[in-house]
């Protein structure tokens, strides 16, 4: 008799069974695609914004864990621009506003100065670019136009003063398109911040200095600033470091209640077939052929529950991508690698739920099996 049928038959002798337990680890494996996927999404879009920039490091000031609170003397950009080697200097405002009538809760505030890139490397939809001396005047980008259902012309209040839409833009990045934009000064203003800007991105000559070199001259200026290549720094942002670890919690809990339900399925499916484990071994079986039957059944459903789990988690993302509250964060793009750590997971669930039911399986006496 074949392997693979017995292991066959008997997923589709406890049908219902069988369908739960890749219920439950899809639902892990969903969880876990979803939370990972993600963070690794919003990470890569995020390096993706400075890399197709050409940011090579970002200055901000050192010992602040939330980006946001910190600040930079707006003096600082000439004096970086003047060094050898320095071929862009980018400075802004950045800051979280909130439209809780259309449930927008994190919502990214940029002051730019006018005429300085991105400002002008975005693609108008609709309207014109921000120009000196255009108070009171906002730039929205297209998700965030269409979540608040506005166009150029309409009136949106920020920070509890009303400001015209003068333009609709689109970006390659997700923060972008979902994200408002003003004039510095304004913004500075709005935010009792005059002078500051929370930090700068700079673009290095590669072909005539090093980037260490750049980065050691830069904070030689003054102290107390932190200068960090691209990758590095948003690797370190708190908030990303928050829903990464949030997103490894949850695959370390999914990982042992998949183990608690995978390792229930089998010890019951071997408990209830002992007299027909029992005849195979009379049969001539040997106890290594028991063990690869029962890790079979297992493999099957994990592999099961993993693929289920997989297209359930990235629906979840396609899902929070068009969600208004999160479709400025997440751009629904899931890493390759967040897929095989699903399918990782459950196979590792699998296995190790299976081992002692498969080990008790093949150290059954043949006889004493075929008696109950």
């Amino acid at each position: 008799m074949r392997q693979m049928t017995v292991v066959l038959k008997n997923l589709r002798g406890r049908r219902v069974r069988s369908l739960l337990t890749v219920g439950g680890l899809a639902v892990a494996v969903a969880a876990v695609v979803a939370l990972v996927g993600a963070a690794q999404c919003s990470e890569q879009a995020f390096l993706e914004l400075y890399q197709r920039r050409g940011a090579d490091l970002v200055v901000q000031r050192a010992g602040g864990t939330v980006q946001l609170s910190n600040g930079l003397d707006q003096t600082l950009g000439p004096r970086i621009a003047a060094l050898p080697g320095v071929r862009v200097v980018i400075g802004s405002l950045m800051d979280m506003v909130a439209f809780e009538q259309a449930n927008l809760f994190a919502v990214i505030v940029n002051g730019w100065p006018a005429g300085q890139s991105p400002l002008t490397e975005v693609t108008m939809v609709a309207g014109r670019r921000l120009q000196a001396g255009d108070k009171g005047k906002v730039m929205l980008g297209v998700k965030l136009a269409g979540n608040l259902e506005k166009k150029v012309g309409d009136k949106i209040d920020v920070y509890d003063e009303p400001f015209e839409v003068i333009g609709i833009f689109d970006s390659f990045s997700v923060f972008e398109s979902g994200a408002l934009w003003m004039l510095l000064e304004e913004l500075q203003r709005l935010m009792d911040r005059p002078g500051q800007v929370t930090g700068y991105v700079i673009e290095v000559d590669k072909l005539n200095t090093s980037v260490d070199g750049i980065k050691r001259r830069i904070e030689a200026l003054e102290p107390g600033l932190s200068v960090v290549p691209t990758g590095e720094f948003v690797r370190g942002i708190a908030q990303m470091r928050v829903v990464r670890s949030m997103g490894w919690v949850v695959s370390c809990v999914a990982f042992f209640v998949g183990l608690i339900g995978v390792s229930n399925t089998m010890i019951m499916s071997v408990f209830e077939r002992r007299g027909e484990l029992g005849t195979l071994r009379a049969l001539g079986w040997p106890a290594l052929r028991i063990v690869r039957l029962v890790l079979a059944e297992t493999l099957i459903l994990s592999l099961a529950g993993a693929l289920l789990g997989s297209v359930a988690g990235w629906l979840i993302l396609q899902v929070l991508a068009t969600v208004p509250a999160t479709a400025g964060l997440i751009d629904g793009r899931l890493a390759p690698q967040v897929v095989g750590w699903g399918f990782a997971l459950a196979l590792g669930v699998g296995l190790c739920g299976a081992a002692y039911p498969a080990i008790w399986a093949a150290r059954l006496s043949p006889l004493a099996a075929m008696r109950r």
